[in-house]
């Protein structure tokens, strides 16, 4: 009888430690949440609106395309937002690179021709 009584004890102790470490992950990663919502508010209240906060932006982004060997399109200062000459064609055929073979091929396999 005693045995089963010191088992049931270690179960409620075990029980409990569990459902407090519960309570104190929970806390902890709502804490988090909230830090990061504080956090994500003040970056974007104190969005750069500078132009040379956003050529820095610009010379940064370059520079780390360029590093990565990606192609970087240069656009004018008057046309801050203008679309790439790729973009604009891509959406004028309304097709994109993806959905077509570019070695002219029918054995295309790329997943949105099989979702089809």
């Amino acid at each position: 009888m005693a045995d089963r009584a010191d088992s049931i004890r270690r179960f409620r102790a075990a029980l409990a430690d569990a459902v407090g470490r519960s309570r104190r992950a929970r806390g902890e990663a709502h804490q988090r949440a909230e830090d990061f919502q504080r956090h994500t508010k003040e970056l974007a209240e104190n969005k750069p609106s500078e132009p040379a906060a956003e050529s820095r932006q610009r010379e940064m982004a370059v520079a780390y395309r360029t590093r990565m060997g990606l192609e970087v399109e240069e656009f004018s200062a008057a046309e801050p937002n203008a679309v790439p000459d790729a973009a604009r064609n891509e959406s004028a055929t309304g097709k994109s690179q993806e959905q077509t073979p570019s070695d002219g091929s029918d054995l295309d396999f790329s997943q949105a021709r099989i979702m089809r």
